[in-house]
C-alpha cells in the first residue's frame, strides 16, 4: 500500500530533523568550548573525581553550593545561598562570578554571550 505524505507532514518532519541536527551541532560546539575553557577544573562524567572545581554532571536544576565531596568557599555560599543552577544563573555566573560572589575561588570570566550560551547548552545536556 502506497502512503502519500502530505506537505504539512513533510514540512514538520524536515523541521524536526533540522532542529535535532542543529541541536547536535550546538551540543558539539558547547562540548568543545567546555573542554577548552572549563575542563581543566571541572569534570562532567558522573563518576569522575572532583577537580579544582566541582563536577558539573547534571548541574542544571541542582542547588548552588551543595555537592557532596566538594568544599565551597564561604564567599560562594554567601553569594549563591538558596539558589538553583538555572541557565540564567549559569549565564550570570560565567559572565562574572566575582559579581555574584565576591571573593569566590572561580576566576574564569566569559564576556562573549554566545560562548556562554554554548557552554550552558552543553551542560544542560550532560546528565
Amino acid at each position: 500500500m502506497k502512503t502519500a505524505w502530505s506537505t504539512p507532514a513533510m514540512l514538520a518532519a524536515a523541521l524536526l530533523f533540522g532542529a535535532a541536527a542543529g541541536s547536535a551541532k550546538a551540543q558539539a560546539a558547547g562540548e568543545k568550548l567546555f573542554k577548552q575553557q572549563c575542563a581543566a577544573c571541572h569534570a562532567v562524567a558522573k563518576d569522575a573525581p572532583m577537580g579544582m572545581g566541582p563536577n558539573l554532571a547534571g548541574i542544571v536544576g541542582k542547588d548552588a553550593g551543595i555537592m557532596e565531596g566538594y568544599r565551597y568557599s564561604a564567599e560562594f555560599k554567601k553569594g549563591l545561598d538558596g539558589q538553583k543552577w538555572t541557565p540564567e544563573l549559569l549565564d550570570a555566573w560565567l559572565a562574572d562570578p566575582q559579581n555574584l560572589a565576591p571573593g569566590t575561588y572561580m576566576m574564569y570570566k566569559q564576556n562573549d554571550a554566545a560562548v556562554r550560551k554554548s557552554i550552558i547548552e552543553y551542560l544542560t545536556s550532560v546528565k
